[in-house]
């Protein structure tokens, strides 16, 4: 007699993607995604979540499985895209929000180069007063561009690039190349 086995759950099938937007200093914005189950959040099924770590060389706190706004990843990446590319992204653009994570980043100054961020984590979004943790960092225009595309391997859509596949895909170039 066979007894029926069911297929893997969403979450063991998922890896966590893993984002990172560091700063000068040290000081760095980390996402982590994550596929929970449908009790978590009280869904009707599966659905993703996020962990958040802010880290500075004296500061470092996790805030473990957050659910977050539709959209979220396409925001955070026309967010980090406009604070990269406006020329005083500090007096343009709004804070970028995601209410049900409570995250929030403004850009809180700039020059030609480098662009100032204050981010901002509520430990408990639902609470009556909300606790904040914040941290300010500054990182170049370049990290916060390629951070606007890197963004979006928390959703698996932008790929995540292994060194080790680039070597690969090079050696097989240069034997294509030269036949010998």
């Amino acid at each position: 007699m066979l007894i029926p086995f069911p297929g893997p759950s969403p979450q063991d099938e998922y890896s966590p993607a893993q984002f990172r937007l560091p700063g000068f200093g040290g000081a760095a914005l980390f996402l982590r995604s994550q596929i929970v189950p449908a009790r978590t959040f009280e869904t009707s099924g599966p659905a993703m979540a996020f962990d958040v770590m802010l880290l500075a060389p004296n500061y470092h706190v996790w805030y473990m499985t957050r659910p977050t706004e539709p959209d979220f990843i396409d925001r955070l990446a026309g967010f980090l895209f406009a604070a990269a590319n406006d020329f005083h992204p500090e007096q343009t653009l709004a804070t970028f929000s995601d209410v049900a994570m409570g995250l929030t980043i403004a850009v809180v100054s700039s020059t030609d180069d480098r662009v100032g961020l204050e981010t901002t984590v509520l430990a408990d979004p639902d609470a009556d007063v909300p606790e904040p943790d914040v941290l300010n960092f500054e990182t170049s225009r370049f990290t916060v561009a390629t951070a606007a595309s890197a963004v979006r391997c928390l959703d698996r859509s932008w790929p995540v690039i292994d060194a080790h596949d680039v070597d690969l895909a090079i050696e097989n170039e240069l034997r294509e190349e030269d036949p010998s």
